[in-house]
């Protein structure tokens, strides 16, 4: 166990910030607007729970939530019961593939909130319409989806600035994230599990669902969305 930039909130061991310097505060923006929005009672669905660090961060903070997770790694899924069962006043966990979310029995009924966290990149553009429209269809009205992910980088002639922001990051915090030192180092690395989309996709996908969208942060890369069912 470590210790999370808020004191009182106690993290898992296996901690995905330290390498990445920049999303601790991310993560910590995503955790507060959730608990922002939620009371407790309230439910809340994760789409890639993993192993519960970002829910845990959440329920931490409301406590009674009803929580949903889905995750497609069984292992995964027991480090999220052990670590949130404790926080929650019902826990339903669903091992399943984001890929096919209509295929899946997920539990309960409509979503107050929705996150997602650093997962869509795994997967490919059609799935990841497809996953949005089933949030839209499962979102209470008034209920929010924050979604944190990477997003394509498509301007070459930009390039040379997220490099400098990679390299500032080093400078800074003595570490950078996953990085290129040239535009087609960059577009190499776009691989089957690195299916990252465009900031542009991302917000024509969430109208198309009758979302409203739009970017709450972003550094670099990475960007955490906001879209709410009206």
């Amino acid at each position: 166990m470590t210790t999370h930039p808020r004191a009182d909130i106690p993290v898992l061991a296996d901690d995905p910030v330290k390498n990445h310097p920049t999303r601790g505060e991310q993560l910590d923006i995503l955790a507060s607007l959730a608990a922002d929005l939620l009371k407790p009672g309230d439910s809340l669905i994760d789409l890639g729970v993993g192993v519960g660090y970002v829910a845990r961060m959440i329920a931490a903070r409301v406590p009674g939530l009803e929580l949903t997770g889905i995750d497609l790694k069984p292992a995964s899924l027991a480090g999220a019961r052990a670590c949130l069962a404790p926080l929650v006043g019902k826990l339903s966990l669903v091992e399943g593939d984001l890929n096919a979310l209509d295929s899946l029995a997920v539990p309960g009924g409509k979503f107050r909130c929705a996150v997602s966290v650093l997962t869509f990149h795994d997967l490919p553009d059609d799935a990841k319409r497809r996953a949005i429209a089933w949030i839209a269809r499962h979102l209470q009205p008034g209920g929010v989806f924050l979604f944190l992910d990477r997003v394509r980088l498509d301007e070459a002639a930009l390039f040379p600035l997220q490099v400098s922001l990679w390299n500032r990051m080093i400078r800074v915090y003595g570490e950078s994230m996953r990085r290129a030192d040239t535009y087609e180092e960059y577009l190499a690395d776009l691989t089957a599990t690195n299916q990252v989309a465009r900031f542009a996709d991302y917000l024509s996908w969430f109208a198309a669902e009758g979302l409203a969208a739009d970017c709450i942060h972003r550094h670099g890369n990475i960007a955490l969305f906001g879209a709410a069912k009206t």
